[in-house]
């Protein structure tokens, strides 16, 4: 099953026609980050598979982007663009999560909540009826979380998941399935407030989306594995009962996590948008 979401081509690089110097290296370093971001804000992390997963391509070297998007700039201007971009000690970037979009989602200058219509297409559900359904979606996200759990408990003998002893997300291919459970419960309550389309904690929103995207990728991880621990038509017992159930779930899992994440996505852009 698709995950409903894909990466958006990069934004048209500015122009640096009529710019000074400095003013020629700073639309570059803006340039390159309206498109490129630290893969430690999204990208989904697993120790075992040797650190971040590019599941949306990269990593993106500073230096190849800059002197591709602008081609007719200095050689000089293009290194202090990349010395300005790298100042932090990143060197590998990955897409910009902006970029990442459900796959109907071609207009980047598209209202949100609604209002313009995809090349004749319907205009997409305003927020408010999609922030509506949410809870339901929510629901179903932590029905599987919890039997997830409750098998991560199972295959582990109880000495999983209990209390503060968690691993951090994505280690060792683990999923902190914990984190996930407190996200819902933090977009449950955001749910909540009166004026929720203004009021909503837009970091929680992020940080739920972030959660729900690392659990979107764990499963489709383990779908992809499927065929390989499949024996006699059945999935080897060898996989683990998790896995196991990511497996034979996997539609129903992405099927709530996808429109979630989604929704808390425009959410968070539109809490992001008042201020």
């Amino acid at each position: 099953m698709s995950s409903g979401l894909e990466r958006k081509p990069e934004t048209a690089p500015p122009s640096l026609e009529g710019l000074e110097r400095d003013e020629r290296v700073e639309a570059m370093v803006g340039g390159f980050f309206e498109n490129f971001e630290d893969p430690g804000a999204h990208t989904p992390h697993d120790s075992s598979e040797g650190g971040f997963q590019y599941i949306w391509g990269g990593p993106y070297d500073a230096l190849d982007q800059i002197g591709s998007a602008f081609p007719d700039a200095e050689q000089d201007e293009i290194e202090e663009a990349v010395d300005e971009v790298q100042a932090d000690g990143t060197y590998d970037w990955a897409p910009s999560d902006s970029r990442i979009q459900p796959d109907d989602y071609d207009d980047p200058d598209m209202e949100l909540d609604g209002g313009l219509e995809l090349d004749g297409g319907p205009a997409p559900e305003p927020l408010a009826d999609r922030l509506a359904v949410l809870g339901e979606q929510l629901d179903r996200i932590e029905g599987h979380v919890s039997a997830l759990l409750k098998l991560r408990t199972e295959e582990t003998g109880g000495l999983a998941g209990i209390g503060h002893n968690r691993p951090p997300d994505d280690v060792d291919g683990e999923i902190d399935l914990h984190a996930v459970q407190e996200s819902i419960e933090d977009v449950r309550a955001e749910l909540a407030k009166p004026a929720r389309e203004d009021d909503a904690d837009a970091e929680k929103l992020a940080r739920a989306e972030t959660r729900f995207r690392r659990l979107l990728a764990w499963v489709q991880q383990h779908a992809a594995e499927a065929p390989g621990k499949l024996v006699g038509g059945a999935i080897a017992a060898a996989g683990g009962l998790m896995f196991k159930y990511a497996v034979e779930h996997q539609d129903q899992i992405l099927g709530a996590l996808e429109p979630a994440i989604s929704t808390i996505s425009s959410w968070a852009v539109a809490v992001h948008a008042l201020f």
